[in-house]
């Protein structure tokens, strides 16, 4: 079906000073419906991208299989790019706990926290941060308790041969709807696989986390409940993913590396709906404003506080107004929207 509707225009975000284009971040996007099928997009939703850390949710469902009695918070730490801070930390912690793993089992190496206040007073303690510390310490502390739970070895886990892997391969092929040898294989910056796939394939991971069916369904429920009901959880204070979610009704975003975003949204004119994009310059900036533009095309009403997240003046550190944002997304649908 994306073959046949093809590419379109790429969607733009532009950013202005005096007057003049300064810079532009070009997007590519796809929307997929409860039935899998691709009914908007802009650019190329054939596109094969890395979804890097919106892949979380689905890297988490094993854990979620295999431990159906798991907490809520726990989960969501697992699904998390998260910032470094105690209460991360603390859930993280429970989590290795549960597999008998320490922060030395960690093999998501290490990163100062997110968190700028977190960083700062670790170096005026004078502490290096640990794996603990890195934004994937929760993903990677799930990843060991899985390994338990179905009787495979922690050693090697984050190896792409290693069964945990293959089985995430696996779910990415399933809820994508693509074949096994269309979800490509690089190395992530916390040294698991990085699987790539068309764009409508991550779109319809999500589509299938608004609406779950199937064998995974309890799985994939609870992922979006966590997900949903720790959002500070999922990243920290003022991140987009955090602030997001209790504003939109319904909704479970999560962010990757290098400007790609998944959205899974449940309550539109067309129903449950999921939404993948990549800015293909990487550029995080632009991330708030194809957001916010996404959700205006698909019927989400728009409040105040969600654009605040995306302001469409610039203004420099002394407050004085110096530039401009526009987006033109311009969504191609397979049929006409009821959105308007």
């Amino acid at each position: 079906m994306t073959e046949a509707l093809g590419a379109g225009a790429a969607g733009r975000v532009t950013f202005t000073r005096g007057g003049l284009t300064e810079s532009v971040h070009r997007v590519h996007a796809a929307v997929v419906d409860a039935r899998g099928q691709l009914v908007a997009w802009c650019g190329d939703p054939a596109l094969v991208s890395f979804p890097r850390s919106t892949s979380k949710p689905v890297q988490a469902l094993p854990l979620a299989l295999a431990a159906p009695e798991l907490p809520a918070d726990e989960l969501a730490v697992a699904c998390a790019s998260h910032a470094g801070t105690p209460e991360h930390l603390a859930a993280v912690s429970r989590l290795l706990a549960r597999s008998g793993s320490t922060v030395a089992d960690l093999r998501c190496g290490t990163h100062p926290p997110f968190d700028p206040e977190v960083a700062a007073s670790l170096i005026r303690a004078g502490e290096a941060p640990t794996p603990l510390h890195h934004n994937c310490s929760g993903k990677h502390a799930g990843m060991l308790l899985a390994c338990v739970l179905n009787g495979w070895s922690r050693e090697g886990y984050t190896e792409a041969a290693h069964p945990l892997q293959v089985r995430i391969r696996e779910l990415h092929a399933e809820l994508g709807g693509v074949e096994l040898e269309d979800v490509q294989i690089g190395t992530d910056g916390c040294s698991v696989p990085a699987l790539a796939l068309p764009l409508h394939g991550a779109a319809r991971m999500f589509a299938r986390l608004a609406a779950p069916t199937g064998d995974l369904a309890p799985a994939l429920e609870r992922v979006f409940q966590a997900m949903r009901s720790h959002p500070f959880l999922i990243a920290g204070t003022g991140r987009l993913d955090t602030t997001l979610m209790p504003l939109v009704p319904g909704l479970a975003a999560k962010m990757g590396a290098e400007a790609f975003y998944g959205l899974a949204l449940r309550e539109t004119p067309r129903g449950p709906l999921g939404i993948a994009f990549k800015i293909m310059d990487g550029g995080e900036r632009a991330r708030p404003h194809v957001t916010l533009a996404v959700l205006r095309e698909l019927g989400v009403p728009v409040t105040e506080e969600l654009r605040a997240l995306a302001p469409t003046t610039l203004h420099n550190w002394a407050g004085r107004e110096v530039g401009a944002v526009g987006v033109e997304l311009g969504l191609e649908w397979a049929e006409r929207n009821p959105a308007g």
